[in-house]
């Protein structure tokens, strides 16, 4: 009912005033307490970039184009149902997946428990993604990590998978994985693309 008078302006709640600590002062330092104190915050956090070698740098880089290439590949699928998916965050993109996904009807030769399959994999990526995403002192990943996603390539394309699993370097193993991941991942999404309007 609210919702009604809300649409012709005959009833607006208020939303609550945000609430937050009082901001605490501190007491003023000497010149040289506070020109070392300005240091150590300006470089604060810093420590976690300059211990990252190139190889770090190379799967984080990877890992997140991967990451957005899926989303890509998700956004021109889901555009069908939802004219601003562009505008939407990776889980709610799974989530409305999801739901193309119980509202599809699948052709005869065509199984929709082949692309329920995916969604597994992409909430193990999604988990990660949010948790480098938005802590930049979390630790990187590792092959371990991506279990649901290893599974899924084992069983899709055990001839890929032989190739990763027979890397001796671990960070090349994860890009591998998850190369493959998205090479699956975007031909799973043309074959549903493939038979809707656009």
């Amino acid at each position: 009912m609210e919702k009604l008078l809300n649409k012709f302006g005959y009833f607006k709640k208020k939303k609550p005033a945000k609430q937050y600590k009082e901001i605490r002062y501190k007491q003023p330092g000497t010149t040289e307490e506070n020109s070392q104190h300005l240091i150590e915050l300006t470089v604060q956090g810093n420590e976690w970039a300059r211990n990252k070698d190139k190889d770090d740098y190379q799967l984080i880089g990877m890992f997140f184009i991967i990451v957005l290439l899926i989303e890509h590949k998700m956004a021109n699928l889901l555009v069908s149902i939802d004219d601003y998916i562009e505008n939407k965050m990776l889980g709610e993109k799974i989530d409305i997946f999801k739901d193309f996904l119980k509202r599809y009807e699948p052709e005869e030769d065509e199984s929709i428990d082949e692309y329920r399959l995916l969604l597994q994999p992409l909430n193990e990526i999604k988990s990660i993604r949010n948790s480098m995403a938005h802590d930049i002192t979390q630790p990187l990943f590792d092959y371990h990590a991506l279990k649901q996603v290893d599974s899924y390539v084992k069983q899709r394309r055990p001839d890929m998978y032989e190739k990763i699993k027979g890397c001796d370097d671990e960070k090349e193993k994860c890009i591998g994985l998850l190369a493959t991941f998205g090479f699956i991942f975007s031909f799973e999404i043309a074959k549903l693309r493939i038979c809707i309007e656009h």
